[in-house]
């Protein structure tokens, strides 16, 4: 009978160390992904799929970025022949040109080269001191013309002198900046 109870218990012992390792693999699988509930892992996939579209989103600025460059410093070269004069007779031509169109003598026009930080090597900032003599509807032109034309030409102030006749006298300060030839 003592080897009998040996065997059972030896049998006893192996089924207790079989159902341990089915525990320990039960546990395993309930910790494991594949071990979650079908709503679980569609969160985590959810959310897992809503990061890679942040990142994505993130990141679009910068794709195609060689191409943007290449774009970028072609309108700057555009920007640069368009509206910035490289002579200050081309500036003095733009003045007569829109003071004529708007019906104003430009008279007294006056350079005043700047010392201005931050700017680009090749680009020097000028202020011009104009003085516009018409009617008050002319200057007006004049001031919105200068204001709506290519030529980058900023208006700084607009200063109203004395009254002749029916011609107003009116001072206009502006700034710009003059490229050198490349």
């Amino acid at each position: 009978m003592m080897g009998h109870l040996r065997d059972v218990r030896i049998q006893l012992l192996i089924v207790v160390g079989v159902l341990v390792l089915v525990d320990l693999a039960a546990i395993a699988l309930l910790l494991s992904p594949a071990g979650r509930s079908r709503g679980a892992r569609q969160m985590a996939y959810e959310q897992l799929r809503m990061e890679k579209f942040e990142k994505a989103k993130a990141v679009a600025p910068a794709q195609d970025m060689d191409k943007k460059i290449v774009t970028a410093r072609e309108q700057q070269v555009d920007f640069t022949r368009e509206r910035m004069a490289m002579r200050y007779s081309a500036m003095s031509e733009q003045l007569s040109h829109l003071g004529s169109e708007a019906g104003v003598s430009v008279t007294d026009v006056k350079y005043d080269a700047r010392e201005e930080k931050g700017l680009p090597p090749g680009y020097d900032s000028i202020g011009i001191t104009v003085q516009v003599r018409g009617s008050y509807e002319q200057d007006m032109r004049f001031v919105n013309a200068v204001e709506r034309q290519k030529m980058l030409l900023l208006i700084d102030a607009v200063t109203f002198g004395g009254m002749q006749r029916d011609a107003l006298t009116v001072s206009v300060h502006l700034s710009t900046f003059l490229r050198s030839p490349a």
